[in-house]
């Protein structure tokens, strides 16, 4: 890699070149990688570093004989440096692409619910327009490695993204506090969530010592502290569960509508807003993502964020 690593900028004002030789320090933790994976030299990193420094008042680095670490305020620096350098080199990635047409395979992880409620239909729009490409799709509720497994990206509902992995934010759906008819002719539905600590309720956790869901109604805010009668880190099996009549759940409606539209499932609390779920992409890297999966992400964003087909719920089924 040359010297100039980005256009320069005048003395005291942002300079991408500085972010760039920041990021790779941290993240090579040493001057001496970090000068060799640029392709400058150690002192020139060094100088570049001690400016920026300058430039800002701050210390970033902590160094010492073995190593090189961010400081606090450093770490928070590091994290929009890198997140900016990425997105630079993703624009001039997506105009030097701008013209490829997307084709080959593209390898895709998602949770079986969703894969069969709503992927499976954006896949084939996708094989439609663009037909030099393949897809294999695999519905798995595990965890996967995508470096491992060769995978190009995965899709997450209501989980977190390890920290190596880039995230795309696809779009949301309104969460549903739902029981089946069985179990709301049993024991009745609650007229207030402060009534749920008197239920049977499933979770989307790992532990049933203790859980608080969030409703809001106008100005009104509860806060429900609950023990899990069921606790389980699988959002299909808190669905299969609520099905069963085992006890209330809150589940994205994307995953519940089509339950509730048939009946096997009743929307609980409709007054009270209960939040969102958030469905993601994650990939290894922002660099070098073929056109075809690029061509996938922007399709499932457009499909997630405008003509989601879970909008069209029942009244009291979730707000969308």
């Amino acid at each position: 890699m040359s010297e100039r690593l980005f256009g320069s900028t005048n003395s005291g004002m942002v300079d991408l070149n500085e972010m760039r030789l920041f990021s790779q320090v941290v993240k090579e933790q040493s001057f001496t990688r970090a000068a060799r994976a640029l392709g400058l030299p150690k002192s020139t990193v060094s100088e570049r570093i001690a400016r920026l420094e300058a430039r800002l008042g701050v210390r970033l680095l902590q160094r010492s004989t073995r190593s090189v670490g961010p400081t606090e305020v450093g770490l928070v620096y590091y994290e929009h440096c890198a997140r900016i350098v990425a997105e630079a080199e993703e624009a001039d990635a997506r105009v030097r692409d701008a013209s490829a047409t997307p084709r080959g395979l593209v390898r895709v992880a998602s949770p079986q619910l969703f894969g069969q409620a709503f992927l499976g239909s954006v896949v084939v729009e996708f094989l439609e327009r663009y037909p030099e490409t393949e897809v294999e799709l695999v519905l798995t509720e595990r965890k996967v490695d995508l470096v491992e497994e060769g995978f190009d990206l995965a899709i997450l509902i209501m989980e977190k993204a390890e920290a190596s992995l880039v995230v795309r934010k696809l779009g949301e759906a309104a969460m549903v506090c739902c029981a089946s008819a069985r179990y709301v002719q049993a024991h009745g539905a609650p007229s207030h969530p402060r009534e749920l600590p008197q239920h049977a309720c499933l979770t989307f956790s790992t532990s049933r010592l203790g859980h608080t869901w969030h409703f809001e109604r106008g100005e009104e805010v509860q806060q429900v502290r609950l023990r899990s009668r069921y606790a389980v880190n699988s959002i299909a099996l808190v669905r299969q569960a609520a099905l069963q009549g085992l006890g209330i759940a809150l589940l994205p409606h994307f995953l519940c509508a089509q339950d509730i539209r048939a009946g096997l499932l009743v929307p609980l609390l409709a007054p009270w807003s209960i939040g969102r779920a958030e469905m993601r992409a994650v990939y290894p890297s922002r660099r070098y993502l073929s056109a075809a999966v690029k061509a996938l992400l922007d399709l499932l964003t457009e499909r997630l964020g405008q003509q989601a087909p879970w909008r069209a719920g029942p009244e009291g089924a979730g707000r969308e």
